[in-house]
């Protein structure tokens, strides 16, 4: 037990830090993110919620926080994965987080750790999109 500097009366055990909230869309119809750059410290939870704000093509969309220097890896697994494993490989160890696919209208909310700081790509990983559909996650010392 912890008590507080005049002795009498113990100190409230510290409180969880809430997450880092980062919101992420798809920019409508185009293959694209919006915002391409999103910042948090090292070592936060990080909340990200993830929109997918097309309505009228019917493709589904992801996000994906990979390693830096594996997205070409990723894409490849993902392919050959399929659509059933939500265009992720089945062995994960180049990604970091990932949404489960959206379709037009839909929302995922997923919570990671920060890695270590850095810049770390963010790709949408559904076959052919990750050319237009990426950006950058910028892990800040805490």
């Amino acid at each position: 037990m912890t008590f507080s500097a005049c002795g009498e009366h113990p100190e409230p055990p510290p409180v969880a830090a809430e997450p880092v909230v980062l919101h992420v869309a798809t920019d409508g119809e185009f293959l694209a993110f919006t915002p391409t750059e999103l910042t948090c410290p090292a070592g936060v939870r990080v909340r990200l919620v993830f929109k997918h704000d097309g309505q009228r093509i019917p493709q589904k969309h992801n996000w994906v926080l990979v390693l830096p220097g594996k997205t070409e890896d990723v894409e490849k697994a993902g392919a050959a994965a399929g659509e059933a494993a939500n265009w992720l490989p089945g062995n994960r160890r180049n990604v970091l987080a990932a949404t489960p696919l959206c379709s037009p209208g839909g929302e995922a909310i997923i919570e990671f750790t920060a890695p270590a700081p850095g810049d770390y790509p963010y790709i949408c990983s559904t076959p052919g999109h990750a050319f237009e559909m990426h950006g950058v996650l910028h892990v800040t010392k805490s």
